[in-house]
């Protein structure tokens, strides 16, 4: 059950689960490049809370997210009323803050946390953004909108042209719960809508809503050259679905089904338990409910769900008890204990709750129920001393209990996570999910809440970087214009989009979406000439692999170019500027200033045509190499912890010299042809080998399109590339000594745990 919550200092959960020598003029560009990605089966999915920006999750901004550890991102949550009209539940996190994003002012149009996740998948080819409807708090209009064709068109309509403008890849329905009537819970949440129009209807009209997301989502997917998902979160409870879902009915429709196999025990209950267990223990006296991931999952595919549709839950805070008796099992203490009222919510109800990481508020987390975020734990530890960590064997779950106090926490932790994942590939299910991406635990290495998320993407797909797949981009509505007097050119660009939508969320998104972003020209021509600044705004101006570079973005009028809004530059050249050189102008764009380039489209070419497509120009951090498959059999027994062995810091004392395969005679790369994948080049004496589509990117650009081909050693090895990405198994020779790589890294051999000294 993912709730939403507001800013605030203390915003925290309470219920939780919860994107002139002459003139020529030059036509618009309107198109889009089709994505060629790679989909697996299995997935590794991540919900964002928009209100984790605020002081309650410590201003957590996307950037802190392990985006090359998950598949799917998901936004949390959009809001819309009974006539399928959007909403922000917060506008300024949405679209108006920096979010942390150097160069972004508050309420410029690449702000926001919509625009962060752009710019994250730019950064990180495995992944896949979107959006999540509804959420707890916010499902009172399903019904009304589910049971009306009208509703159901426009709602969906509007969803579409929101992922679009956004440049997202899903939608994820949460609806919470069809056919499940519930009062709103103003105490916990008093912009809480309840379910209070739910009805017996709600089951056959969901379905009814996903064949339209179905048909539209298709229909825009066939329109764009790109191919959308749609997935639900459901609950994991056997009583919720069977009441107010059609498993086989809404398994044919979506790609996937989040299972929230979370909150499944709480302060609610009047003995304790795990919120989240892989299996049920039969001395659970809610056994029989069938609340763990096994359970849920057989339910299922009783049912007739495919297994690679079943996406399970992890939660990444805990759940507690104020007091809970010892019980009689000395090994497994306060374990299914009968808990006390012995506390008072935000309203003074009587309660079993234990308190929780924010203080309680009426209106905004009220409810005492023992929520603190995984990365919290010390926290928790300390403001109740003397917990314990036990090891239920039977559920695969953990939990806290000091026996002196009661005091009782339900949570999940690297060991149950990974028995999780274990779980997963043995039953040929779809991957995890995770609620959320805040309350993850920060690791030294990176810098990034990533602990559990990591130990997830690890269990799933192993050391290996995940699969990647070319990120779709939309060509935006521009023309251009370009005049030549003496050695100067002036270069005309024009954003031809117009304001079209209504509604303040569609407003604020198309407007993002249609704004030129931090913009950025390459200039070929056919002599060679060589540019330099003339004049305002040209801002930072190179000359690289035969292209003049204008960086616009430097310029603070030219960091955004809006809809309407016309830019004129001007740029020098050594000789004679002249129109008719001008080979081709392209413009790319990125969200911020320093951030990659997300889309690179050609605005002006020599020969009168412009190609409506656009020029895909993320770089990703590495080329995956091992697929990912079903792990024939897992023993549900204990999963130790295990504590790595650290090979000890080797600090080098020598320079590495790399030996790449340098070819004699003539380089055979050319700026301006299209590169594939496989494909060989010759640049500086140097063989290359290209990872990704690519034009215009020459072999030897960090972090670029190229990796240099270097010749193996008679033992197998060979000579470590700084820089280069290397995978579970590599093994390189650095400084004469051999090391094999443990996991993904870019790290230098020895300098921590990644590499093992082998000779």
């Amino acid at each position: 059950m993912k709730k939403l919550f507001f800013k605030r200092a203390v915003v925290f959960i309470a219920a939780l689960a919860l994107l002139v020598t002459g003139i020529v003029q030059f036509p618009a560009v309107s198109g889009k490049t089709a994505e060629a990605q790679t989909t697996g089966t299995l997935r590794n999915v991540l919900y964002y809370g928009d209100w984790s920006i605020w002081g309650g999750q410590g201003n957590f901004y996307p950037k802190g997210i392990a985006a090359d550890q998950i598949t799917h991102l998901n936004f949390a949550f959009l809001d819309f009323d009974s006539s399928g009209n959007l909403i922000f539940t917060d506008k300024d996190a949405a679209t108006g803050a920096p979010v942390g994003m150097d160069g972004v002012t508050w309420g410029a149009a690449n702000g926001g946390v919509l625009n962060a996740f752009q710019q994250l998948r730019a950064e990180n080819p495995n992944l896949r953004i979107g959006v999540s409807l509804g959420g707890w708090s916010r499902s009172g209009d399903f019904s009304a909108v589910a049971a009306s064709e009208t509703a159901r068109k426009a709602f969906v309509s509007n969803v579409c042209k929101f992922i679009k403008y956004c440049n997202m890849d899903f939608v994820d329905l949460d609806w919470e719960y069809p056919c499940s009537k519930r009062s709103p819970d103003l105490v916990d949440n008093a912009k809480d809508e309840g379910t209070p129009n739910a009805s017996p209807a709600d089951k056959a009209n969901y379905i009814l809503l996903l064949k339209e997301f179905r048909k539209q989502l298709d229909a825009q997917g066939a329109a764009l050259g790109r191919t959308y998902e749609l997935s639900v979160a459901l609950s994991a409870s056997k009583a919720n679905l069977e009441e107010g879902i059609d498993i086989p009915q809404l398994f044919s429709v979506v790609d996937f089904a989040n299972m929230m196999t979370y909150d499944l025990r709480g302060s609610w209950d009047e003995y304790s338990g795990h919120q989240t267990p892989l299996y049920s223990n039969p001395a659970d006296p809610y056994a029989s409910s069938g609340y763990s991931i096994d359970g849920c999952v057989k339910y299922l595919l009783s049912k007739g769900a495919p297994s690679q549709k079943i996406v399970v839950g992890a939660a990444f805070y805990t759940r507690g008890w104020e007091k809970v008796s010892a019980g009689s099992n000395s090994s497994l203490p306060g374990l299914f204990g009968a808990a006390e009222l012995c506390a008072k919510d935000a309203d003074l109800t009587a309660t079993r709750g234990a308190a929780n990481e924010a203080a309680l508020s009426v209106g905004d987390g009220g409810h005492r129920g023992g929520v603190w975020s995984y990365r919290s734990l010390s926290k928790l530890k300390a403001a109740y001393p003397g917990l314990v960590e036990y090891w239920d064997d039977v559920a695969k779950a953990p939990y806290l209990y000091n026996a002196s106090t009661g005091a009782f926490f339900t949570y999940d932790n690297v060991r149950s996570i990974t028995a999780k994942a274990d779980y997963v590939k043995a039953n040929n299910l779809g991957g995890m999910i995770s609620w959320m991406a805040s309350q993850d635990a920060e690791t030294t290495a990176s810098g990034k809440r990533d602990e559990l998320v990591s130990t997830i993407k690890k269990g799933l797909f192993g050391s290996g970087a995940l699969p990647a797949y070319s990120l779709p981009a939309s060509a935006l509505d521009v023309s251009s214009s370009i005049t030549a007097s003496g050695n100067v050119y002036t270069i005309t660009i024009k954003n031809n989009a117009t304001a079209n939508e209504s509604g303040e969320v569609l407003s604020l998104v198309e407007t993002a979406g249609e704004t030129v972003k931090a913009p950025k020209l390459y200039i070929k021509t056919n002599s060679g000439a060589t540019f330099s600044a003339s004049g305002y705004g040209c801002g930072t101006v190179t000359n690289s692999n035969g292209y003049g570079i204008a960086d616009m973005a430097v310029v603070y009028d030219n960091k955004l170019i809006g809809q309407g809004a016309t830019v004129t530059i001007q740029l020098a050249v050594t000789g004679t500027a002249d129109v008719s050189d001008i080979a081709s102008i392209e413009l790319a764009q990125r969200i911020t200033p320093a951030g990659v380039e997300i889309s690179k489209q050609i605005i002006y070419k020599g020969n009168g045509t412009v190609t409506p497509t656009v020029t895909p120009t993320v770089t990703p951090t590495v080329t995956p190499t091992v697929t990912p498959t079903v792990t024939p059999t897992v023993t549900p027994t204990v999963t130790p912890t295990v504590t790595p062995t650290v090979t000890p810091t080797v600090t080098p004392t020598v320079t590495p010299t790399v030996t790449p395969t340098v070819t004699p005679g003539t380089d055979t790369y050319d700026a301006s042809k299209i590169y594939t994948a496989g494909d060989t080049v010759v640049y500086n004496g140097v063989t290359y080998v290209c990872k990704w589509w690519t034009q215009g990117t020459a072999p030897g650009t960090a972090n670029g399109p190229w990796e240099m081909k270097t010749t193996s050693n008679s033992d197998g090895s060979v000579n470590y590339v700084a820089g280069k990405a290397y995978v579970s198994g590599d093994i390189v020779l650095y400084n004469g000594v051999k090391y094999k790589a443990n996991w993904w890294t870019t790290s230098v051999p020895g300098a921590d745990s990644s590499w093992t000294l082998i000779g």
